[in-house]
């Protein structure tokens, strides 16, 4: 047991000293912001790989963290609480507890009600909940989506029209796509420049319940444009895995190496199909 749990301390302690050290040389020496994320983003893909390695030694159906899932975006209908952790760390992890039972609705949120009013009622983004309480943030010293000011926020939310406009005409692309893609102006684009970085940190994702059920994770502005335009199918990532849900999964994956065959059953889950694909 020490042996196999090893790789994990020594990744934690990495952890620790990237993100402790990082933060103190970058706010002392901004010009090592660059190389800086460089270094994150090797750590966090190298964490990803261990994950992805310890499950593999754990359970009979592998995970990649990386994968690409398309899934239709009426399935994912609940909102799952994050952990405290980096999202690179909540990626391809298994958990046990409640925390796929939260009973919140991604459509009561304030974001996609914010959406839904602006770009179906034709509603001012000022004239939202959601507005008024990221102002209120801003204003209590805290800055959403890196803004700082209310004229920030105006200018994110000018750019989220430019997204909606822009997904309208184009649909949705991946971020590997998007990332291959220079001439391609994303309103929103990420400045991570490792393909990597952008699947884990900039996809939308999702966690799977107990029962298979697809909870809403990570990316509120690209599922509720999805859901306001009624698309029939966005590219997730997958990060956390209930418990009793990898168990199944693993008796299914079972099953497809006896059988060769993918109950019916479930055979349009997007994290159960990629087993007959193999």
């Amino acid at each position: 047991m020490a042996g196999r749990e090893a790789p994990a301390g020594a990744l934690s302690m990495l952890d620790s000293v990237v993100r402790g050290t990082g933060r103190r040389l970058a706010a002392a020496m901004p010009w090592l912001d660059g190389p800086l994320a460089e270094l994150r983003g090797r750590y966090a893909h190298l964490w990803l790989r261990y994950a992805q390695w310890r499950h593999g030694r754990r359970h009979t159906a592998p995970i990649d963290p990386y994968r690409i899932a398309w899934v239709d975006p009426d399935r994912i209908e609940y909102v799952t609480e994050p952990p405290d952790l980096p999202r690179f760390r909540w990626a391809g992890s298994v958990m046990d507890g409640d925390w796929d039972r939260s009973g919140r609705r991604f459509v009561d949120t304030d974001v996609y009600r914010a959406f839904e009013a602006h770009f179906q009622r034709d509603l001012e983004w000022s004239e939202t909940a959601f507005f008024d309480r990221v102002l209120g943030e801003i204003r209590r010293g805290e800055q959403p989506w890196g803004c700082d000011s209310r004229a920030a926020l105006e200018r994110r939310l000018r750019n989220l029209d430019r997204l909606y406009e822009r997904i309208a005409a184009d649909g949705f692309r991946t971020q590997r796509e998007l990332a291959a893609d220079s001439a391609y102006d994303d309103p929103v684009g990420s400045r991570r420049r490792s393909v990597y970085d952008r699947l884990i940190n900039d996809e939308m994702a999702i966690d799977i319940g107990r029962d298979g059920e697809l909870l809403f994770a990570d990316g509120r502005n690209r599922l509720s444009i999805a859901k306001v335009l009624g698309v029939d199918r966005v590219p997730v990532v997958i990060l956390r895995r209930h418990k009793a849900w990898v168990a199944f999964r693993d008796r299914v994956a079972d099953h497809v190496a006896e059988t060769g065959v993918l109950p019916s059953a479930v055979a349009d889950h997007p994290d159960l199909k990629q087993f007959e694909e193999s």
